[in-house]
Order: structure tokens, then sequence, then C-alpha cells
């Protein structure tokens, strides 16, 4: 955020949205305010009474204060104030005409330029793509073992439901779901694990090896993103 900002924590007093947030204390981390008060109730009334009182000063002073006291009806903030005068009923204030819109030099033409339909490009970029993947993997399966077309097919297949998953659910909850399925990836710390032996020279030990502390890193994540979501929601 710009210096000068200012960050009013409403949930300060749960430990607050904000990771900057001191609860009951008003910090400035690199010129921006963060009020972290956990009396902001108790806070308002006096607030508005300021404010409040800090128009009506203004408005006074506007209308001259004590010394060029008057009541200037051309004055729209007046007039629209004004209920009473001498007896007279001043109210309701006759309304202000909105001042006509100037037309800019050419939008008469640009408005009257018929506008042309562009023809819609086909998008056969995803065509192509799925051609040339298919044609790949036709290539892989005259090439690659039995067993390595099993495990692969079974790969690109979670690919493909995952991502059809994660495409539908809508934006606003792909914060939570993604902490979540993040923390349920422990089941890659279980075949990780179950290719680890005393052995640790082989590529499958190595690759398992790093499994594990990936997915570890993964799931203390996904549960801290989760667990930080949920305190928000608390009162």
């Amino acid at each position: 955020m710009r210096p000068g900002s200012v960050i009013v924590d409403l949930a300060a007093e749960n430990g607050g949205n904000c990771a900057l947030t001191h609860p009951g204390e008003v910090v400035v981390h690199h010129g921006v305010t963060i009020v972290g008060y956990v009396d902001l109730p108790s806070r308002l009334a006096p607030l508005a009474s300021h404010m409040y009182g800090s128009n009506l000063g203004h408005l006074l002073n506007d209308m001259g204060g004590a010394e060029k006291w008057r009541v200037d009806l051309e004055d729209q903030v007046v007039r629209a104030a004004l209920v009473l005068k001498e007896g007279e009923l001043m109210w309701p204030p006759p309304k202000i005409e909105a001042p006509a819109a100037v037309a800019k030099p050419g939008a008469a033409a640009a408005a009257a330029a018929p506008v042309v339909a562009k023809p819609k490009k086909k998008k056969s970029s995803g065509t192509v793509g799925l051609v040339i993947g298919g044609l790949l993997l036709a290539a892989l399966g005259t090439v690659a073992p039995k067993e390595f077309l099993s495990h692969f097919t079974v790969f690109i297949l979670a690919c493909f439901v995952g991502w059809q998953v994660i495409w539908n659910v809508t934006p606003a909850l792909h914060t939570p779901l993604m902490s979540v399925t993040n923390a349920i990836s422990g089941i890659i710390v279980v075949g990780g694990l179950l290719q680890l032996s005393s052995d640790f020279t082989g590529p499958v030990i190595i690759i398992g090896a790093v499994a594990v502390l990936l997915a570890s890193i993964n799931i203390a994540g996904g549960f801290l993103v989760t667990q930080r979501m949920l305190r928000m929601f608390h009162r």
C-alpha cells in the first residue's frame, strides 16, 4: 500500500486480519497506519459527535460567523438546510439544475459512425494442441515399457480430472479449496516413504525423498492457511 494509507482492522480483538496488527495499538509500518483498537464500538459515539460538531462549525463559518452573520440564499448549502426564514416556509428548497454536458469535438461523428462487427476468429489452437498431444502419446506408447504407460495414464487422468474440478469451482472458494487440497496431499508423503530404503544412491530413492520434503511443506502450509482463514470468521 502507498505511504499515508490507513488500515482499520476490525478483527484486532481476535488477533487481526492484518499480519502487522497489534491489538489495542496504532502502529505505522512503511508509512501505512494500522489501527488495531479493540474497543472501536465505544469510540464511535464521541467520534460521531466530534464530526457532527465539526460540520456545524464549518457551516457557521461559511455563514459569516459571529461578526458577519448572514443568510445567503444563493449559497446552495445554506438554502438546502433552510426551513423557515422570518416566519416564511422555505422548505423544500428549489431543485438544482444539473449543468448541461459539453459535447466533446468529434464525439458526434464517432457516435454516428456505424459499428462494423469484426468476424470472430476461430479458436483452433485448442484442437491443434489436442492433436499434437495425442500424436506424442502415441509415439511414447511405441517405445515406453508397459509399466510406465499404466502409471503415466493414471497421471494424465488425475491431472485432467483435477483441472476440471478446480476450473468449475466458484473463484471465491479457490483459496480455501486449495489450502484443503494441499493438506490432503499427505498421500504423497505415504507414497514417497514407501519408496525409501537404506540405499540412498538410486534415482527412485532421491525422487521419493524430495517428494516427501515438498509434500510436508505443502501440508504444513495448507493447514496454516486454512487455520488463518477460519480465525477471520471468529468473533
